[in-house]
């Protein structure tokens, strides 16, 4: 057992940047973020599913809802276009895996590193080549979140979100937790109020993170109405915000 060092911030007043300026290249444990939005995508469903292997078209057609099996061909599409940008190499071609925590990585090429949310009408997409995890939420006003304080959140963090009576800091603090548990492979489980998602620097025990190095959590607002964190065991000084038309 040992101790880590987990730290909470926010960036404000970020800058997505075109697509065109990408390079598609991730060195010294930076950071790229990409947003879709699935509405904007429904015209290159077909282009999607041209990408997608026999397992994932199989998946695809056991959704009941017809968005949410669009949802997924516009998630799956564009990770497979993105990472192929980055491993020069055909989207369709690349073969995923899945670690014993039941994370997915890239078989040929696991140096590359990435993690997938969605939320609503947004798709976002965490590329790295250091431990990572991203979560998306759309923030909705009316959810009772009253209700779930007690059973994820530290005091403080009740105190806070309490305070500032806002949907918005306790979904803030929810990616953040979730980005965490993400980026261990750990999933959310009873020990979520012990993940600490407010601002600032903490200690938590190394066995109740699933991690052994310390974490760095950023968030961020991906669009109007929306709340997003990434984590990872790099500092990332350097994060990019990039915008994608398919």
């Amino acid at each position: 057992m040992s101790i880590i060092k987990i730290t909470n911030r926010s960036l404000d007043n970020i800058t997505w940047q075109s697509e065109a300026g990408c390079e598609y290249l991730i060195k010294d444990g930076n950071i790229d973020i990409w947003r879709i939005n699935i509405s904007s995508n429904l015209p290159n469903l077909n282009y999607f599913i041209s990408l997608l292997n026999p397992t994932e078209l199989e998946r695809s057609n056991k959704y009941y809802q017809l968005k949410d099996k669009n949802r997924f061909i516009v998630s799956r599409g564009a990770l497979r276009y993105i990472l192929g940008r980055y491993l020069r190499q055909h989207p369709a071609l690349i073969d995923f895996g899945l670690s014993d925590n039941k994370k997915p990585f890239i078989k040929n090429n696991p140096h590359l590193q990435f993690n997938l949310s969605h939320s609503s009408d947004w798709i976002l997409i965490a590329i790295a080549d250091a431990t990572i995890g991203a979560d998306i939420e759309f923030i909705n006003d009316n959810f009772k979140y009253a209700d779930v304080l007690g059973g994820n959140f530290s005091t403080d963090e009740i105190n806070q979100i309490v305070e500032s009576k806002s949907a918005e800091r306790f979904f803030v603090f929810w990616t953040r937790k979730e980005a965490i548990t993400k980026a261990t492979g750990k999933g959310l489980d009873e020990n979520l109020k012990m993940i600490p998602a407010a601002d600032g620097t903490y200690f938590a025990n190394s066995n109740l993170i699933s991690s052994i190095s310390n974490l760095f959590v950023t968030s961020f607002t991906p669009d109007i109405k929306y709340a997003a964190s990434v984590c990872s065991n790099s500092s990332a000084n350097d994060i990019r915000f990039w915008d994608i038309q398919f």
